[in-house]
């Protein structure tokens, strides 16, 4: 009894170690600076054109199998390598026996190398641009799907950078116009900060002459004044308006102030020291003022 329950483990153990499985296989799609893509032929799928790879051996990964392959069938190098994606092959009409592969397809970029001699794992080879090899060669069904998901992916690829330096341009360009318009607008800065008090002279000349006597010089300075401001003017210079207008410390600094007894003069503005300007908007030289304050 004992001898015949060992044997019915025997059979059993020896059932169970004689199952199949599919096996996984690694592929690569070679690509080179010139954008042609490397296909071989191989007595194991007849007249058909594919991609090299094989088997992934027990304690290596699959990118050091597709190098090892790549190595072993071709003699080239590569790197850069992406998976393109992952294919049922179950008992292929074309293949030399009855299988069922799960190929795991990449793409690599060629580094260098030699190719070998003719094997039997590539019996011919040919670099080809992809949609060429689609159109013109009798591929693989499995090799064909993953030439166009190659094609595919390359172009979204392309697209994508496209987009982004192009947009990535137009900030550019716009960062770059604002900065122009920007440098425009104040570049005379300095300039108007050193011209302004002249303006502001020539106005206190004027108030405290005594026409009667001075009425031809004085006519002469009306008319540089007058020049004057059309040129800030047309600067982009603009005087703070302050005398009876309510107080705004972001144009105005208030040095002193004015009793009044007026609860509506309270806040406004009673002189004007020095006058104050703007330069497209921004306040250059904050105005200079007294105030009304009501007293308590």
């Amino acid at each position: 009894m004992m001898g015949e329950k060992n044997n019915l483990v025997n059979i059993k153990q020896t059932a169970e170690n004689s199952k199949k499985y599919p096996e996984p296989i690694v592929g690569v799609l070679i690509y080179n600076d010139k954008g042609e893509i490397f296909l071989i032929k191989s007595s194991k799928w007849g007249d058909l054109w594919q991609i090299p790879g094989g088997h992934v051996e027990l304690g290596e990964t699959e990118v050091e199998a597709l190098k090892r392959e790549v190595m072993e069938e071709t003699g080239l190098k590569i790197d850069n390598i992406k998976l393109e994606g992952v294919q049922e092959c179950i008992y292929p009409k074309q293949f030399e026996k009855k299988v069922h592969f799960i190929f795991h397809d990449y793409s690599a970029r060629l580094t260098g190398g030699e190719i070998v001699e003719k094997n039997r794992e590539m019996s011919e080879y040919i670099w080809i641009k992809p949609e060429q090899a689609l159109r013109e060669l009798k591929l693989n069904p499995y090799t064909k799907i993953t030439v166009e998901r190659f094609i595919k992916n390359r172009n979204v690829s392309y697209e994508d950078r496209y987009k982004r330096a192009l947009a990535d341009y137009q900030n550019l360009l716009k960062q770059t116009a604002k900065e122009k318009m920007e440098f425009a607008r104040f570049a005379n800065e300095q300039l108007l900060y050193q011209l302004l008090p002249v303006y502001d002279h020539l106005k206190i000349a004027l108030e405290n002459q005594n026409e009667e006597n001075h009425n031809s010089w004085l006519e002469g300075v009306r008319h540089v004044v007058k020049q004057f401001k059309n040129v800030l003017k047309e600067t982009g210079v603009e005087e703070i308006k302050t005398i009876g207008e309510k107080f705004d410390h972001n144009f105005m600094e208030a040095i002193s102030e004015e009793a009044t007894t007026d609860e509506k003069q309270d806040g406004i503005v009673a002189k004007e020291v020095r006058a104050g300007y703007k330069l497209n908007g921004k306040v250059i030289i904050p105005a200079k003022v007294v105030v009304y304050k009501k007293k308590s």
